[in-house]
Order: C-alpha cells, then structure tokens, then sequence
C-alpha cells in the first residue's frame, strides 16, 4: 500500500500553494502522484524477483503484478497498491504470494530433475518429451522405460534412454509440503519507487499549476 505524507517541509509549500489554486488540483496531484508511484513499483518487481529466484517463465511477474489505483478526491482516503492478480492461476499466485510473506507452499510431489531440462539447465524450463503428462508407467523395475531408484530418503525417477544410458529427470519428495522462507518482491519494489515520490509529487504539482495558470 502506497501513501503520500504531504506534511513533510519539502511539500508542505506545494500543497498551500495547490490548495489555493483550485479545489481539484490538490487531490488531483496527490492521485496522479501515488498512482504514478505504483506504476513504477510494478516496473520493480521483475527485476527485485529476478534476484531472488529462479524466473523460468519471461514476463511471469508482469503477468500477475496488478496496480489498484488510487481514486476520488478526498485525499484522506486515497491510497495505490501493487499486488498479485488471484483471478487467474490461482495456484501459482498462491504460491508467489507465500513467497513474500514465508510459510507452507503445496506442490507436486515430483520435482523436475536439472537433467530434465533444456540444455539440462537449472534456469530452462522442462523439455516437452519430460513433461509429467507425457511420462507414463514409471515401475520400480530397472528394465521399464521410467523407473525409480530409491537411495536413504531420497527418491529418483530415471528415464532409460539405451541399454547403457539412464538419465535422472524427476526428484521425488515424501510429501507435498514445502516451508519457505520469506522472500519478498512487492515490498521491496514499493518502498524502492517510494522513495521518488518526493520528486514525482513536484512533477504532478507543476503541472497543475500549467492547467490552471495557462
């Protein structure tokens, strides 16, 4: 959430001098200012996520980053907010959101292995042929074409690609629950545009003062 304090000594001036121009153009400043404000901190998260996690997915955060702007005219009132869009993939917005606040994130059991990866890369998403719809019968038996081998705790799903070669594709975990630690993106990118509003409430303030002095 992204609020303006319009009594600091650097806008107390700007704003008497709004308020005295006309009864919209300080409610107008203050509105185009937060919301302009929150604008930018969208502009943030991908960069401030991209520093935290591996992003597989291009422009997974633009997609799901949302802007609700501030309105109105009473100023009292008015606030912008960056948040997650919960509409749609619900579950994986869920799950982003866990990441900023910590907690338990429900997942799948199997995990895809760095091998079953493009160019076998940890940041490439997996290759279509290990998709999980299109891995079928895994057996606990050797000679299948999808096994497991079980090694302590861990568990390992392999793909038999010859007679002689086998290749790691899916880890598997005991259970769905995975604890995360809190690792924020829509904070950080709030108070990183925040800190500019001092200069962007000056910019919106002059240009009521060309609207209404023109």
């Amino acid at each position: 959430m992204i609020r303006l304090d319009v009594n600091t000594s650097a806008m107390i001036g700007l704003t008497n001098r709004l308020n005295n121009l006309h009864r919209s153009a300080f409610p107008s400043a203050v509105r185009n200012s937060l919301n302009e404000v929150a604008f930018d901190a969208k502009k943030n998260v991908p960069q401030i996520a991209n520093e935290n996690f591996t992003i597989r997915q291009k422009n997974l955060f633009n997609r799901f980053t949302i802007v609700d702007k501030a309105k109105g005219f009473n100023v009292n009132n008015m606030v912008s907010r960056i948040g997650l869009d919960g509409s749609k993939q619900k579950k994986l917005t869920d799950g982003l959101a866990t990441q900023e606040t910590g907690g338990t994130i429900v997942g799948r059991k199997l995990i895809a292995h760095d091998m079953a990866r493009t160019s076998s890369s940890p940041n490439k998403k997996v290759k279509t042929k290990n998709y999980l719809k299109n891995i079928t019968n895994i057996d606990r038996r050797r000679g299948s074409k999808y096994f497991t081998i079980k090694k302590g705790n861990r568990e390992t799903v392999f793909e038999r690609v010859s007679k002689s070669k086998i290749v790691p594709i899916y880890n598997k975990r005991q259970n769905r629950n995975t604890r995360v630690q809190a690792k924020p993106f829509i904070a950080p990118s709030a108070t990183k545009a925040s800190l500019n509003m001092g200069r962007i409430y000056q910019k919106q303030a002059e240009y009521q003062f060309r609207k209404y002095l023109r």
